[in-house]
C-alpha cells in the first residue's frame, strides 16, 4: 500500500508539472517557441539536402519526375534583349515550337496583365512619324507604310493563337488586395474586382463550394489581376501564383484555397488546377475537408465512351501506349532495383490527304508514307535472322540492310535512314486500329519515349502521373481490364492524392531537393528556336525565370536563394506523386509535450539527480535525432523546440522539488544489501522504505541453479588455492554481472555454484523468461572466458580452457523472503520448485546436455526460445512425471549442427513413444552424429545416445502396456 501511495504521488507530480510546463510554453511563449521550432525545420532540411555529393543527387534525378523548366535566363535576354522588351511574338514561337514535342502542360509561371500591341503600335507610329519629319523627301513612302507596318503588330493575337491551338498551356494570374495599389491606379482596376471580370476570364477554372466549407477559408483576395479574357479564355485553365514568405520572411507554408471577395468562387494554384485537370478529376469530386486536406481523386483514368473508343486521363497517352506497357506486364512487375524495362520510343504519325499514314521516329525524323507502311508491317523474326550486311526488301521500293548487331540501314530511292532494333520492334507492335483517330494533315504523338524503372522500391516512368501503384494496377489489371470495360464507363488507378492542410487551410511546400537538382532547366531561347533534344514528349514544362534580375528569386526552407518557379514545381511534383510533408495536428503537439513531461517528470522524481540528468540529456539528443530521422525518412514533421523546452523545464522543476523533499534519506539500505540483490530491488526497498524483517511471502518464481562440471578436480590441476580463488573469482564475476542484467536476485554462492531466483522481491511477470535469457547469456559468456583462458597461453591447465557449467531451472510456487534471526538473516528462497530446480541442474549431466528447464518454465516463456524436450521424469516425493527440456538458444538463432540434429530427434522420439523402437533407434543414431555437445561430455552421453540405448533395451524388453512415457 506505501508503495502504491509513494508511485501515486510521483505520478501525480509528473503529471501537474507536465501538464503546466507545456500550457505555460504552449501559451505564454508560443511565439518565440514558433520561431525557434522554423530554426529546427531549416536545420532538418539543410540536412537533408546540403553538401549532396554527385551519387545523391544522380538519386534524385533517376525519379524522373518528368517536370521542366523553361527558363527566361541570362542567356535568353543576351540572345533576345532584357526581358521588359520583349514582344509577345517569342512567347508564341516558343510554345509553338515546346508543342511540336508534345508536351502534357505548358505552366506560365510570368503575368500578363493586359494587351501590348496598342502600346507596340502607338510607339512605332511615333517612330514613323518622327521620321516623316526629320526626312520630308521619303514622308509620302512612310504614310504609305504606316498602316501595313501597325497592322503587322499583333503579338497579342500570336501569343493567343499559340496558346489556342496547344491546348496544354495553362496561365497564372495575381490575387491581390485593393490596399496593394496607390490611390491613383484604383480607377484602373475597378473592373478587375467584379464578378464580371472573373466571368470574363476563365469562371470553370475556380472552384465553387458549399457556404458551409467556403466560409471556413480565412484568405481572401480583392483583385484579379496577371491575365486578360483573351488569354484566360484560350488557356487550358488558369489558377494563382501566389507564394507568400511566411512571418519569418521564409516560404514555408502557403495558403492554397483564396476567396475572391465576398464572391461564390474559389481560386487554386496554377499547381494544383493543373494537377486536377491531369488527372481529368471534375470539380464535383474534389472533397475539400477544412483543415485537413483536399481530396483531388486518382492520378489516372480510364474513359471508355458510347461508341466503345478508349481514352486517358493524361495528355498524349494512347490506347497503344497503355497496351504495350500491359503486354509487358511480367517483366516490369518483376524488375529488380535499379533495373529498367523499355516499353517503346518515340512515334508520332501524320495521315496524308490520300489517308496514308507516315511516322516519325525520334532517330530518323519524318518517313515518307512508301517507307512507313512496310515498316509497320515488318516481321521482327524475320529481321532478327538476317546476317551483318544481309539486305531484305520490305517493298518494291523500300530495302533495309542489318548493319550492326542492333542498328538497320533503310533505303528508299536516294534516301537513307538508319533505326534501332528496338525502333523496329516499337514499330512491329503497333496495329492499324493504332492510327484510326488521326485526322488527315494533323501530326499526333502514338507512342512516348516510355521506360519504367525501380531506382527504389516503387515503380518511376517517363510519364509524371504513371508510377508507383498506379504501374502496379496497370500491369496486373493487364490490357483485359480496358476491353471488358463497359461503354460510357470509367476505371481509376493509383492511390487518390489528399494534399494535406493545416489548421488555417494552408499547405506545407515539399520540396524534392536543393535547386536545379530535381528539375531539369532548359533556356528560352533555346526552346523557342528548336535546339533542344532528346525526350521532351509527356513533359510538364513550367515557364519562369532564374535571373535574378527579374527579381523572383525567394527563400525557402532550405535555401535562402531559390527561384519562385521552383517553388511551384515542388507543389506540383508533390500532388503528382502523393508525396507531402505532413505536421502533426495542434492536439497531437500537445499530447507529445504532455507525455514527454510525464516521462520526464516519472524518471526524474525514480532515480538519482545525476542520472535523471544524464538521461533528460540523452532523452532530448535522441528525441531530435529521432525528429530529424523521421522527417529524412517518412516526411514527418514533429516538433522540436517545445519538446526540448519541456525537458529541460520538467527536470529542473524536479530537482527543485526533490532538493526541498527528498534529500534526507539517499543512502538508507544500500549497503546492507548490495552484495546479494539487484540494484532494482535496493532502489524499490529505499523508495519505500522498506526495513529488512523477518519472514517470506509466496508466489510463482523461477528458482535458477548453476555448477561448474568437474569442478572438484580444478583444485587438484591448478595446484595453488590462490590460483583456484583468481580462477572462482573472474568467472562469478562475470556469471553474476549476467545474473544481475536479467533482474535475477542472488540468493547464495555455494563453492563455485551460483543459487538465484527470478520474480522476487520485485514483482516480475517474465520472471521464466529472464532466467532462460540469463542462462543462455551465461552459456554465451562461459565460452567467451575459454577463448580468453585460451589466448592467455600456459596461464591455466587444459581442463580450464574446456570449462563447462550446467544450469538447471524450475518455476512455481516458491516463498521468498528473510530468513534468520532477529540480529542475522538472510534473503532466501524454499520450496518444492526450488528442490526440482536443484534436481534439474544435477540430472543434466545424465542427458549430456548443460542447460535444463522444467515444463513449467518453459509454458512460461511464450515460444521465445529453441527447445527439445528430453524425457519425462519422476522425483522424490512427486506422482506426477515431470517433463524435461533442453534449453537451446533464442527463438531463430540456432547454432551448429543443431537446425539439423533437431528434426532427427524429434521425428525419433514421436515414434519412441510409439513404441516403433528400431525405426525410432535409426534417427536417433543419426541424430547422435550430430549432436553438438558428444564431444564434451563424460563418455559422449547425448540425449539422442541415451534414447538410442532405451530403444535397443526396451526392443528386448519392452514396457508394460500401462507404461506413461517414465523412463
Amino acid at each position: 500500500m506505501d508503495n502504491i501511495k509513494k508511485l501515486a504521488k510521483h505520478c501525480g507530480m509528473a503529471l501537474l508539472l507536465s501538464l503546466f510546463l507545456a500550457l505555460l510554453i504552449s501559451v505564454v511563449f508560443g511565439d518565440l517557441v514558433d520561431r525557434l521550432e522554423n530554426v529546427t525545420y531549416y536545420f532538418r532540411y539543410r540536412l537533408k539536402f546540403l553538401d549532396m555529393d554527385d551519387e545523391q543527387k544522380n538519386q534524385i534525378l533517376q525519379q524522373n519526375y518528368g517536370i521542366h523548366f523553361v527558363d527566361i535566363d541570362d542567356r535568353s535576354m543576351n540572345r533576345l534583349g532584357v526581358y521588359w522588351n520583349w514582344d509577345r511574338s517569342y512567347q508564341a514561337k516558343m510554345i509553338n515550337t515546346l508543342s511540336s514535342h508534345f508536351p502534357s502542360a505548358i505552366i506560365y509561371d510570368v503575368l500578363f496583365s493586359s494587351p501590348e500591341d496598342t502600346t507596340h503600335r502607338a510607339r512605332l507610329e511615333s517612330i514613323l512619324q518622327r521620321a516623316a519629319e526629320f526626312s520630308p523627301d521619303i514622308e509620302r513612302s512612310i504614310k504609305q507604310l504606316t498602316y501595313p507596318l501597325l497592322t503587322a503588330v499583333n503579338y497579342d493575337s500570336l501569343m493567343v493563337d499559340a496558346i489556342r491551338q496547344s491546348a496544354r498551356v495553362y496561365m497564372g494570374l495575381l490575387l491581390s488586395d485593393e490596399s496593394e495599389y496607390p490611390q491613383f491606379a484604383l480607377s484602373q482596376i475597378a473592373d478587375r474586382m467584379t464578378l464580371a471580370w472573373h466571368d470574363s476570364l476563365s469562371p470553370s477554372s475556380a472552384l465553387y463550394l458549399p457556404p458551409d466549407k467556403r466560409d471556413r477559408i480565412i484568405h481572401s483576395k480583392d483583385v484579379i489581376d496577371g491575365t486578360y479574357p483573351d488569354l484566360a479564355q484560350n488557356a487550358r485553365d488558369i489558377g494563382h501564383i501566389i507564394v507568400i514568405p511566411n512571418d519569418d520572411g521564409v516560404i514555408r507554408e502557403i495558403p492554397l484555397l483564396y476567396r475572391y471577395r465576398d464572391f461564390d468562387p474559389v481560386y487554386l494554384p496554377v499547381s494544383l488546377r493543373a494537377a486536377i485537370t491531369l488527372f481529368a478529376t471534375p470539380d464535383e469530386e474534389i472533397n475539400f475537408v477544412p483543415s485537413r486536406y483536399i481530396d483531388i481523386g486518382t492520378p489516372f483514368k480510364a474513359f471508355k465512351d458510347s461508341s466503345g473508343a478508349l481514352r486517358f486521363s493524361y495528355p498524349g497517352i494512347t490506347p497503344a501506349q497503355i497496351r504495350l506497357l500491359t503486354k509487358r506486364s511480367a517483366e516490369v512487375l518483376s524488375i529488380s532495383s535499379g533495373d529498367r524495362v523499355d516499353i517503346s520510343c518515340f512515334v508520332s504519325a501524320k495521315r496524308g490527304d490520300n489517308g496514308q499514314i507516315s511516322v516519325e521516329l525520334r532517330s530518323t525524323g519524318p518517313l515518307p508514307a512508301a517507307v512507313s507502311e512496310p515498316l509497320l508491317a515488318i516481321d521482327m523474326d524475320q529481321l532478327n535472322s538476317l546476317e551483318i550486311g544481309e539486305q531484305a526488301a520490305l517493298s518494291d521500293e523500300v530495302l533495309i540492310e542489318r548493319e550492326y548487331e542492333a542498328e538497320w540501314m533503310i533505303s528508299y530511292e536516294d534516301e537513307l535512314w538508319w533505326v534501332s532494333s528496338f525502333d523496329l520492334m516499337t514499330l512491329s507492335k503497333l496495329v492499324p486500329e493504332d492510327f484510326v483517330g488521326i485526322q488527315k494533315g494533323k501530326r499526333e504523338l502514338v507512342l512516348h519515349d516510355f521506360r519504367v524503372t525501380r531506382p527504389g522500391d516503387s515503380f518511376v516512368t517517363t510519364i509524371p502521373v504513371l508510377r508507383a501503384e498506379t504501374v502496379q494496377q496497370l500491369c496486373e489489371g493487364g490490357w483485359e481490364q480496358f476491353q471488358s470495360m463497359e461503354p460510357g464507363s470509367r476505371k481509376d488507378f493509383g492511390e487518390k492524392v489528399k494534399v494535406p492542410l493545416t489548421k488555417h487551410n494552408g499547405h506545407i511546400v515539399t520540396f524534392f531537393g536543393p535547386s536545379r537538382v530535381p528539375f531539369p532547366y532548359y533556356s528560352f531561347y533555346d526552346i523557342m528556336e528548336n535546339r533542344v533534344q532528346g525526350s521532351l514528349e509527356g513533359k510538364i514544362y513550367i515557364v519562369g525565370s532564374s535571373a535574378p534580375s527579374l527579381f523572383d528569386i525567394q527563400p525557402v526552407s532550405h535555401q535562402r536563394h531559390y527561384p519562385a518557379m521552383e517553388v511551384h514545381a515542388s507543389l506540383l511534383n508533390s500532388f503528382l506523386t502523393n508525396t507531402f510533408i505532413r505536421r502533426l495536428s495542434s492536439f497531437h503537439d500537445f499530447l507529445v509535450l504532455f507525455l514527454i513531461g510525464l516521462v520526464i517528470g516519472l524518471v526524474a522524481l525514480s532515480i538519482k539527480p545525476v542520472w535523471g540528468g544524464v538521461f533528460s540529456v540523452l532523452f532530448a539528443f535522441s528525441y531530435l535525432i529521432f525528429s530529424i530521422t523521421i522527417f529524412q525518412t517518412e516526411l514527418l514533421w514533429i516538433e522540436v523546440a517545445r519538446p526540448v523546452l519541456v525537458i529541460l523545464f520538467t527536470y529542473t522543476a524536479v530537482m527543485v522539488y526533490r532538493y526541498m523533499t527528498e534529500e534526507k534519506d539517499r543512502k538508507f539500505l544500500q549497503s546492507t544489501f548490495k552484495q546479494y540483490l539487484s540494484p532494482e530491488l535496493i532502489d524499490a526497498m529505499y523508495k519505500n522504505k522498506q526495513s529488512p524483517r523477518l519472514g517470506g511471502d509466496e508466489g510463482v518464481r523461477s528458482a535458477y541453479f548453476t555448477d561448474i562440471e568437474g569442478f572438484s578436480t580444478f583444485s587438484e590441476k591448478l595446484g595453488s588455492p590462490t590460483r583456484l580463488v583468481e580462477l572462482l573469482n573472474e568467472y562469478l564475476t562475470v556469471m553474476t554481472d549476467i545474473l544481475l542484467d536479467h533482474f535475477g536476485t542472488l540468493d547464495k554462492y555455494e563453492g563455485d555454484a551460483i543459487i538465484a531466483f527470478f520474480g522476487a522481491p520485485m514483482e516480475m511477470p517474465d520472471h521464466a523468461v529472464q532466467a532462460c535469457n540469463a542462462a543462455i547469456k551465461m552459456q554465451q559468456g562461459l565460452a567467451q572466458l575459454r577463448e580468453k583462458w585460451k589466448s592467455e597461453g600456459d596461464k591455466w591447465p587444459q581442463i580450464v580452457k574446456e570449462m563447462r557449467m550446467r544450469i538447471g531451472i524450475n518455476s512455481g510456487v516458491i516463498t521468498t523472503g528473510n530468513m534468520g534471526s532477529a540480529t542475522r538473516m538472510n534473503y532466501t528462497m524454499m520450496g518444492d520448485a526450488v528442490n526440482l530446480a536443484a534436481r534439474l541442474e544435477s540430472a543434466a549431466k545424465q542427458y549430456g546436455v548443460y542447460t535444463m528447464i522444467s515444463e513449467k518454465t518453459l509454458e512460461m516463456t511464450d515460444n521465445l526460445f529453441e527447445t527439445r524436450k528430453l524425457d519425462m521424469i519422476t522425483v522424490v516425493g512427486k506422482s506426477e512425471p515431470v517433463v524435461i527440456y533442453e534449453l537451446i538458444a533464442q527463438k531463430g538463432q540456432l547454432e551448429g549442427t543443431y537446425s539439423q540434429m533437431l528434426p532427427l530427434y524429434a521425428e525419433g522420439l514421436e515414434l519412441f513413444y510409439k513404441r516403433e523402437w528400431k525405426k525410432a533407434a535409426e534417427l536417433f543414431s543419426k541424430s547422435h552424429e550430430l549432436e553438438p555437445n558428444r564431444n564434451f561430455t563424460k563418455g559422449g552421453i547425448s540425449p539422442s545416445l541415451k534414447f538410442l540405448a532405451l530403444c535397443e533395451q526396451y526392443s528386448i524388453n519392452p514396457p508394460d502396456e500401462n507404461w506413461n512415457g517414465v523412463n
